[in-house]
């Protein structure tokens, strides 16, 4: 099946009429995403945490806490999106403020203080899993750059594939410039999250238990010098959570529809 088909099965089955439903996928999409920067939080203790405020036993207050802000962060890109919000450096500042609104930590050095809770960007050099991002005074630029792009391109994308593909080249460009102390990870993700719901289109996740792929996925554009391998990656989680959530829901449909038999 085509992304496209894949999509409109998953529509025709209406999951995304339920308040119940959108509620679930946003605990799932949150989950998954602050699990693969370290969380050990189940899916069912997230959804305890978010749903009735109840922080998990024998679990970190960190990761409770990031949890939390997640799915605020979550919540509010999505709102900014149905709301047709253009893209700018303040907006993603402000994401990457509601991400690490409890858990951003401030570092001062020579070149001054940065408070991660507030959306600043880095003033050092970072690395992460070996690699080395672009220096800090290039970020303010290249930001500006992207989101330049990015606004540019958003109207001009007419098919869902198309779609898909320019919420992925915005998480990658976003993380490949690294604007921030802690949480591009999770900000570029959900800057993923906008622009398919900037569309219309169900949201789309990256899973846990895939972070190794995800990590060599995103190495593969520098090492290969092109989005090829990521692309398909990234278009395979994609299809891989719509597919879960077509089998659960026919599962649920062919349960309901069967009936038990009563022996008098």
């Amino acid at each position: 099946m085509t992304i496209s088909e894949i999509i409109q099965t998953y529509r025709v089955l209406g999951l995304e009429s339920s308040l119940n439903y959108n509620e679930f996928n946003k605990i799932l999409i949150t989950s998954h995403s602050t699990r693969i920067e370290g969380s050990t939080l189940t899916l069912n203790e997230t959804r305890v945490l978010i749903e009735e405020g109840n922080t998990p036993n024998g679990k970190p207050l960190l990761f409770a806490n990031q949890t939390k802000d997640h799915y605020e962060a979550l919540n509010f890109v999505l709102k900014e999106a149905t709301q047709q919000r253009l893209l700018s450096v303040t907006f993603i500042q402000e994401i990457a403020a509601k991400v690490m609104k409890t858990t951003g930590e401030v570092l001062t050095n020579a070149l001054g203080t940065v408070d991660a809770s507030k959306g600043e960007l880095r003033k050092v050099r970072v690395t992460a899993g070996g690699v080395s991002f672009m220096s800090f005074e290039k970020v303010p630029a290249a930001l500006e750059q992207l989101v330049k792009k990015l606004n540019e391109l958003l109207p001009k994308q007419t098919t869902e594939e198309a779609q898909l593909a320019l919420s992925f080249y915005a998480h990658y460009e976003l993380v490949n410039i690294h604007p921030f102390l802690d949480g591009n990870g999770r900000t570029s993700r959900l800057l993923m999250n906008f622009i398919q719901q900037w569309y219309g289109l169900p949201l789309g996740i990256v899973f846990a238990e895939d972070k190794a792929a995800y990590y060599e996925a995103l190495n593969s554009v520098r090492t290969n010098e092109n989005f090829e391998a990521y692309n398909a990656f990234m278009f395979s989680q994609y299809a891989k959570h719509l597919q879960n959530e077509i089998a659960k829901e026919k599962e649920f449909r062919e349960k309901e529809d069967k009936t038990i038999e009563w022996k008098f």
